[in-house]
């Protein structure tokens, strides 16, 4: 008979997430990994099949925490208006507290732009995400213009996604995006 896991796998994950979101997948290797996921490599191989693996549970992990709640908080008509939620999405890039570091993006768009061009099964996790963002950030741009065009409400909200994501790769150079509010009034 096997004995019992020794740890909480679901911290072990929080902690390979953590440093694949600082560091990446290349950047990150199996004893700096081992280390974040606070096991031993026996334990590790034991629980796990690989690095990729993890890093895929990592994603999973981002998607079903950080992702989700930012997502019900935009979406939660008690939070304030749809701009006042849109933008407290928006400013998530630069000052949220669940964030590592300043300078780690968002773990979604990291997974883009250095996994998914390789990795298919990266791609389709990160394309779910990035399809439950844009269905939200639809949904508050037709709260904020119930009686708007569908479809320039849709582009409307495409064009906000990628700001988005391309905030958080330019968020990783440091770069500061203290009128969210004026550009999000421009685009909107």
């Amino acid at each position: 008979m096997s004995r019992p896991r020794q740890f909480d796998e679901t911290e072990a994950i929080e902690g390979a997430m953590i440093i694949f979101w600082k560091r990446g997948f290349a950047g990150t290797n199996m004893p700096d990994l081992l280390d974040a996921m606070s096991l031993t490599r026996g334990s590790f191989y034991k629980a796990f099949e690989d690095k990729h693996s993890v890093y895929l549970r990592a994603l999973d992990h981002y998607d079903q925490t950080r992702m989700a709640r930012a997502l019900s908080e935009m979406g939660d008509t008690g939070n304030g208006t749809a701009r006042d939620r849109l933008l407290a999405f928006f400013l998530r890039t630069e000052y949220h507290p669940a964030k590592p570091a300043r300078k780690v993006g968002c773990f979604l768009c990291n997974a883009l732009v250095e996994m998914a061009p390789f990795d298919t099964t990266c791609a389709t996790r990160c394309a779910d995400i990035s399809t439950r963002l844009h269905q939200a950030l639809t949904s508050v741009l037709h709260e904020m213009m119930p009686e708007g065009d569908p479809s320039a409400i849709k582009r409307k909200a495409t064009a906000l996604q990628r700001l988005y994501l391309g905030s958080h790769a330019m968020g990783r150079m440091g770069a500061s995006f203290d009128e969210w509010s004026q550009m999000l009034d421009e685009i909107v």
